[in-house]
């Protein structure tokens, strides 16, 4: 079912269009698009699932998370969409319990020796998990949760559909929110930024003064986080507290795997180990800023009682690292598992 159409048009566009009529769609820069497709196809057979793969091309212009929104509120006919970008696996759901649909994703891509393997994979578990009723109630939200960005330069009157999206399916906020305001997932990666930040302060106090720069920020950005989703829980609605979940959930996770002691932390004491480092630390240290300043502008917007704005996306320096990208997944199945320790899962 490969419908091959010209990239001009945007790597979503061609497969929102093509979505429109088969349940897969394959970019006709993935080697062996057809075979691919086919297979998939056979794989969903009757099943409300749609399906699409792109080459790591696509990076450039969305993440997989982002690209599923976008699918999702385009095609609320399919009650999960997946897709990969490279080999990187993301997907959500409206029928599955919240965050499911994403961990199934990530234990087939962690498990497969192929892209075929971790995306039929999927499709079996997503198949196998919608016999079985949801226990909580479920939204396209909630299978969105774990790695969803909702960014990359858009603001939100760029986000209606996915606003849209959670509104149909959005559940009544936890009754334990108000006395835990910011999420598990989240509050995790702050612990986790605290960590990094005091291996930083050493070595800064070592000789390293980017190194003190970055302690400070990743402690900033922190605090900022926690500040954001204690307003959020008195001041905004159950859908900016939602979207700021998937934005920031996804975001510190990109940060996190950027600044990591074996990534970041590395570049500054050992530069002579590395390509190109000046360049690779500037494009952390302006990820940084760029995630600290997002975090400021939003708090500023909840305290205005305004809307949200998401205009940073880390996709570019993430896509452009192989490394990082490792590093990125090994985040996130850290996430899944409950623990950032920060090491890569075994042949990450």
């Amino acid at each position: 079912m490969l419908i091959a159409l010209a990239d001009a048009g945007g790597y979503v566009d061609d497969a929102v269009e093509s979505l429109a009529n088969d349940n897969v769609y394959v970019s006709s820069e993935v080697p062996d698009a057809s075979a691919l497709s086919s297979v998939l196809d056979q794989q969903i057979g009757d099943a409300s699932i749609g399906v699409a793969v792109f080459s790591d091309n696509a990076a450039l212009e969305a993440s997989g998370p982002e690209i599923v929104s976008q699918l999702a509120a385009a095609h609320p006919e399919y009650n999960t969409i997946i897709v990969a970008v490279g080999d990187d696996l993301s997907a959500g759901s409206r029928v599955l319990d919240r965050g499911e649909a994403m961990q199934i994703a990530n234990e087939a891509e962690s498990s497969a020796g192929s892209l075929e393997d971790a995306l039929t994979g999927t499709v079996q578990g997503v198949v196998t998990a919608s016999d079985t009723p949801p226990v909580s109630g479920a939204d396209v939200s909630g299978g969105l949760v774990i790695g969803l960005a909702i960014g990359a330069a858009v603001v939100v009157g760029g986000i209606v559909g996915v606003v849209a999206v959670i509104r149909r399916r959005r559940r009544p906020a936890p009754a334990e929110a108000e006395e835990a305001p910011v999420p598990e997932t989240v509050s995790a990666q702050v612990q986790t930024l605290h960590a990094l930040s005091a291996e930083y302060a050493a070595a800064g106090l070592a000789g390293h003064p980017i190194a003190a720069q970055t302690s400070q920020d990743l402690d900033a950005i922190a605090d900022n986080v926690t500040q954001l989703f204690e307003r959020l829980a008195g001041k905004g609605s159950e859908d900016q507290r939602q979207l700021a979940e998937i934005e920031y959930g996804d975001k510190l996770a990109k940060l996190l795997a950027a600044a990591d002691r074996h990534y970041l932390l590395d570049i500054l004491i050992h530069p002579n180990l590395w390509d190109d480092p000046d360049e690779r630390v500037s494009e952390v240290r302006d990820a940084v800023v760029a995630v600290s300043e997002q975090l400021v502008d939003n708090i500023k917007q909840v305290n205005a009682q305004r809307a949200l704005h998401f205009q940073v996306s880390l996709d570019s320096l993430i896509g452009r690292r192989k490394e990082l990208r490792d590093w990125d997944r090994a985040f996130r199945r850290a996430d899944d598992d409950g623990s950032l320790s920060g090491e890569p899962a075994a042949g990450a």
